[in-house]
């Protein structure tokens, strides 16, 4: 058996159990909150830029692409597994493409924007330097959000700091830009996800990089600061450890007290 023959019985094996996770509920869940926050965040982008051509890599079934046609993009591009087909976007002006995210991935020629939004911690924590390579090579200019480390959620197996993502892109030529946080981090129309996780990366020198410049913005010289958590995250994880800590004592005075009560 050729070792292309193996791999594809693996990938076989492992798409239908990845499937599992990403199946309409998990989409229905976050098809609107999605929609709502990209519109938000995009026409703020747009102030500065207004890409024709999109790349979104981990689309699910389109939303960020959707906004993106609604304020003029018109080459709109999404790659997903195949869990994802062309019949399932939302926008029928999307050209997608079926692939293994967990694999290295190419587009016929640059875009102006490729982004990817809560995607990166779905993958194997090998891949994330081939990953920032492949959004590198697409454009730019790229929009990136992932989940920090212990936010927690479906299939999340590579959370990382954003300063991790932060290193991998500077390896590539790019610097973050914290274009979002300090104007929408208290919007609860957004997700707080999108809040806490998205970064504006461009290539140093690059014309998308200059004229964020003159638009009065800079990069972040201190990648830690990207690492800040968001209140709203914060409070998530210490309300549900703070169940787990009541439940976890709670659990031990019911079964004395069946002792009493039965034995």
């Amino acid at each position: 058996m050729t070792d292309m023959k193996a791999s594809s019985r693996r990938q076989a094996r492992i798409e239908p159990k990845l499937a599992k996770h990403y199946d309409s509920s998990f989409y229905d869940s976050h098809g609107a909150k999605a929609v709502a926050s990209a519109r938000i965040y995009l026409k703020f982008l747009w102030q500065f830029f207004q890409p024709a051509s999109v790349l979104d890599v981990g689309c699910g079934r389109g939303a960020w692409l959707k906004v993106c046609h609604e304020l003029g993009s018109t080459r709109l591009l999404g790659f997903d597994g195949d869990w994802n087909n062309q019949e399932t976007m939302i926008d029928s002006a999307i050209i997608f493409q079926s692939i293994d995210l967990n694999r290295p991935f190419l587009v016929p020629e640059k875009v102006e924007l490729a982004m990817t939004l809560e995607v990166a911690e779905h993958l194997k924590p090998s891949t994330g330097p081939q990953f920032v390579k492949s959004l590198t090579e697409a454009s730019d200019m790229v929009l990136f959000s992932a989940a920090y480390t212990n936010q927690g959620g479906t299939n999340h197996i590579n959370e990382r700091r954003h300063s991790y993502w932060a290193h991998l892109f500077a390896e590539r030529g790019f610097v973050p830009f914290d274009l979002f946080r300090p104007v929408f981090w208290g919007d609860e129309n957004i997700a707080y996800w999108y809040r806490q996780n998205s970064f504006l990366y461009l290539r140093k020198g690059s014309a998308s990089w200059q004229k964020v410049g003159n638009c009065g913005f800079r990069e972040l010289v201190d990648t830690n600061f990207m690492d800040c958590i968001h209140p709203d995250l914060y409070e998530f994880k210490t309300s549900h450890a703070s169940f787990k800590c009541h439940v976890t004592d709670f659990l031990p005075s019911v079964g004395r007290m069946i002792r009493r009560r039965f034995f």
